[in-house]
């Protein structure tokens, strides 16, 4: 569990980061905002098929930024928000090598 006492970045040590995958069009978290910046792109039918894997049931309605700031992937969560997805690995590849 990692948790940032200050989630606004105006203290020490108190910046985070954040993955936003948009899963449609989104101006606000989707790169519209100038501290955003894309870092890859989603490729591939394998890659597709694991975004249209990932539950959405919970809309707005999931666990708050500050929620999970604060209390990372805990017990609690699991038990709040039982069908929420977690990315447990990440794999980079080159360019080149697709």
């Amino acid at each position: 569990m990692q948790s940032f006492p200050n989630s606004l970045g105006g203290g020490k040590n108190s910046r985070g980061n954040q993955l936003i995958v948009a899963l449609n069009d989104n101006k606000r978290l989707g790169g519209g905002s100038p501290w955003e910046l894309p870092f890859g792109e989603v490729v591939g039918p394998e890659s597709y098929a694991t975004l249209g894997s990932i539950s959405t049931e919970y809309g707005d309605k999931g666990p708050s930024q500050r929620m999970l700031n604060k209390e990372g992937s805990s017990q609690n969560i699991a038990q709040k928000f039982p069908h929420l997805d977690y990315m447990t690995s990440c794999i980079v590849v080159d360019e080149g090598d697709i």
